[in-house]
């Protein structure tokens, strides 16, 4: 037996709760050092510890770089461990080299499975029209069971665009299909949306239903991600007068929910306040869950948990009201179909004549230069950075700047200043020593937070995030003329290389191969 083959029987084995797995993984460990290492992997991205994942990844992707089959495993599950984090350009490229060996390889389900998780991606990225496009265009391509993950998308796609109806057909077409296979892979997420869809069409009783069939089947599975269908009953009972789910059931989402990802840590919050008595209480935690959710990329939930909020605070004269529209202004032009709900949807369009472009109102607080060189600005005035005397500041400064909403673990930033140390109460210090001398040399430590287990810059803008932006809204525009402005815009941002100074940094690689692809997309290269 290979290595390939010890590890696909190890993942049966966890699939299945084959209760000689822990008697066999440890077996690995003398056996087979490198199938340990790969299916350790697999269980640190399933338990949502993905920056420690991302971290033993690095050690083992030299040792693989001679076998197609387990790069190909590695790579993604580091495509998956990086979207966990919100790392969305980093998932890109690994799951793109995923494909890239499957196809090489001519084995066309993994080269779908790696597909459906770019398309994935995109979604998450809000990349709705680009994304149909693929979604139809790949469609002929996929077999089962890899062409219900990519119908699961359409139907997503049609909820946001305002078809629910279409999206209903197409999830009791999967639901139907994966019973039959026992497959529970998108079947529990089938349910999810169903719900959505369900509430989208009036029909709410029903939609409640959904969302409860689809948070047992996943407690069933020992999976955090119940939290995020519990959030959704939670929010239609609240709205619509419905009886609440049973307080043990609620109970056992939120302690599973505590474990997972910034998702279920959001869908946790917003359960907590959904919840709460106190209808101060309830806007202000529904708020910071729609933040949170947006921050992971987790769109529908941002817009359901803010559009919550700020009905609430205005019906209260709440001054998160205004809060709660800001945060949803970039996110409402791209979800349209929303307005389709019967119990918020006139509410949100409504809301249309508060929406402003953040962007356009307000000065960022930092704004960063990648392209050509790095160079950092705050309020107007260039830091100097030679003069900080201190490479692992400036490279903890340059990781957040790059990391998509600038966010990343601590433990995944401690990771990337210092890989051959173990994160913990005695080393940990030392990046707080980096992240003070951030804080200083800016001038404002409320640029840089800290909030549970991550940091983040607050108020920040980039020439690369900027670019990702501009090549959004042409796609999304109708008009020719704005489609042709931003695309300008764009081009001429990117006519230099990504960070030239920083040649040899892994990180740094990883966008800069991010970059190229973007840079592919604008000139045609």
């Amino acid at each position: 037996m290979d290595t390939s083959e010890r590890i696909n029987l190890a993942l049966e084995m966890i699939a299945r709760g084959d209760p000689r797995f822990a008697d066999y993984f440890q077996s690995l460990r003398k056996d087979d050092p490198l199938a340990f290492s790969l299916v350790e992997i697999d269980l640190l991205v399933s338990r949502s510890e993905p920056s420690l994942a991302i971290k033993k990844g690095a050690r083992v992707l030299p040792l693989v770089g001679d076998n197609p089959r387990l790069a190909r495993f590695l790579f993604m599950r580091l495509g998956t461990a990086y979207r966990l984090m919100g790392e969305m350009r980093a998932s890109e490229n690994h799951f793109t080299r995923a494909l890239e060996i499957a196809e090489r390889m001519g084995n066309k389900s993994a080269a779908s499975r790696a597909r459906l998780n770019l398309f994935y991606n995109k979604f998450c990225r809000a990349e709705y029209d680009s994304l149909r496009e693929d979604l139809l265009k790949y469609r002929k391509e996929f077999a089962p069971p890899e062409i219900y993950g990519l119908d699961h998308l359409l139907a997503m796609h049609n909820i946001v665009a305002g078809r629910p109806e279409a999206a209903l057909r197409a999830l009791d077409s999967i639901i139907e299909a994966t019973e039959a296979l026992g497959n529970p892979g998108f079947w529990q997420g089938a349910f999810e949306m169903k719900g959505v869809a369900l509430r989208l069409v009036g029909k709410l009783h029903e939609a409640k239903e959904a969302f409860m069939t689809a948070v047992q089947r996943y407690l069933d599975l020992g999976s955090a991600y119940a939290a995020f269908p519990l959030a959704k009953a939670l929010e239609l009972s609240r709205l619509a007068n419905l009886e609440f789910p049973p307080d043990g059931l609620i109970r056992k989402c939120l302690e599973y929910a505590e474990r997972g990802s910034w998702g279920e840590m959001a869908a946790a919050r917003e359960i907590k306040a959904l919840l709460a008595d106190d209808s101060a209480e309830t806007i202000r935690g529904l708020y910071e869950s729609a933040e949170s959710y947006h921050r992971a990329y987790q769109n529908i939930e941002a817009i359901f948990a803010g559009l919550t909020s700020a009905y609430l605070a205005w019906q209260t004269e709440s001054a998160f009201f205004l809060k709660s529209v800001k945060l949803l202004a970039p996110l409402i032009p791209l979800h349209q179909g929303f307005k389709r709900d019967p119990i918020l949807g006139r509410f949100l369009e409504g809301l249309e004549m508060f929406l402003v472009r953040v962007d356009e109102k307000r000065r960022p607080g930092i704004m960063a230069s990648l392209i050509g060189g790095f160079r950092v600005f705050v309020g107007g005035r260039e830091i100097s950075l030679r003069s900080w005397h201190n490479d692992r500041a400036i490279m903890a400064l340059l990781y957040l700047l790059l990391s998509p909403k600038h966010r990343l673990p601590k433990d995944h930033l401690f990771y990337l200043l210092w890989p051959n140390s173990r994160y913990n109460p005695r080393t940990k210090h030392r990046l707080h020593v980096a992240v003070s001398l951030i804080r200083k040399n800016l001038g404002d430590p409320s640029l840089l937070i800290s909030s549970r287990d991550f940091y983040q810059l607050e108020n920040a803008w980039t020439d690369l995030e900027e670019i990702e932006n501009l090549i959004r809204r042409a796609e999304a525009s109708q008009s020719s003329d704005e489609k042709g402005e931003c695309l300008a815009r764009a081009r001429e941002l990117a006519r230099g290389e990504l960070l030239p100074e920083f040649l040899y940094d892994q990180q740094v690689d990883e966008y800069r191969q991010y970059y190229e692809r973007l840079r592919k997309r604008l000139f045609g290269e």
